[in-house]
């Protein structure tokens, strides 16, 4: 008998690819192969399918196939626009909320992390960003967020693939976000926050016109 057990293994499986980007923006998915990966039978294959499309990660075309979702300049604006609006103000807004001695951790962690494995750099990013808006202590925004920044996630994954992550100042940006907490200094925790996500976002926008120009 079927178990919702087998369509969450299939549903994580399809997940964490599309987050690697092992299922590249625009690339078919193969329901046999995820089958034959997995062991698991194609109905709750295609309920975890039906699942992700709802969430935006993947698009079934009719007549053509099912798809991993596509990276576009829009989903890249609007991403991003939604950090700009919340992160910086969040930081402001909670700021006395962040534990000091949490945030030194962050600050060692960025400092040693190898920049040359991906899903570590951007596992400790997208924590780091997340516990900004985590810092409001409002469960549907903290939900909403963890969706935008898996988005982000596979924005990441994306531009190191096509070789523009640009991580070398990956640190000294992070550090100086940490430095405005930790000094509760409204403008520079603006300041920082804006300009991180800008330049990240400027990234992304040269990785997508990469890509698109690279078929």
């Amino acid at each position: 008998m079927r178990t919702p057990a087998l369509k969450d293994r299939a549903y994580e499986h399809i997940r964490h690819k599309l987050k690697m980007c092992e299922y590249m923006p625009g690339e078919a998915i193969n329901e046999g192969k995820i089958m034959e990966e997995t062991g698991i039978g194609r109905t709750p294959v295609r309920e975890a399918i039906l699942s992700l499309k709802e969430e935006g990660l993947i698009e079934i075309r009719p007549r053509k196939g099912t798809f991993a979702a596509s990276i576009t300049e829009s989903r890249i604006n609007e991403t991003y626009q939604i950090r700009r609006l919340l992160e910086p103000a969040a930081a402001v807004r909670y700021k006395q909320r962040f534990d000091k001695g949490v945030l030194l951790d962050y600050d060692s962690l960025f400092e040693h992390l190898d920049t040359g494995d991906d899903e570590k750099y951007y596992d400790l990013d997208i924590r780091f960003h997340q516990a900004i808006i985590n810092a409001t202590d409002n469960p549907m925004l903290m939900d909403f967020y963890e969706k935008v920044m898996f988005t982000q996630y596979r924005i990441g994954i994306y531009n190191s693939v096509r070789g523009l992550a640009q991580k070398e100042n990956y640190y000294s940006e992070h550090h100086e976000i940490i430095r405005a907490l930790l000094e509760e200094d409204d403008k520079a925790i603006e300041e920082a926050c804006v300009r991180h996500i800008s330049r990240s976002q400027i990234i992304s926008l040269k990785a997508l016109k990469y890509g698109s120009t690279d078929n």
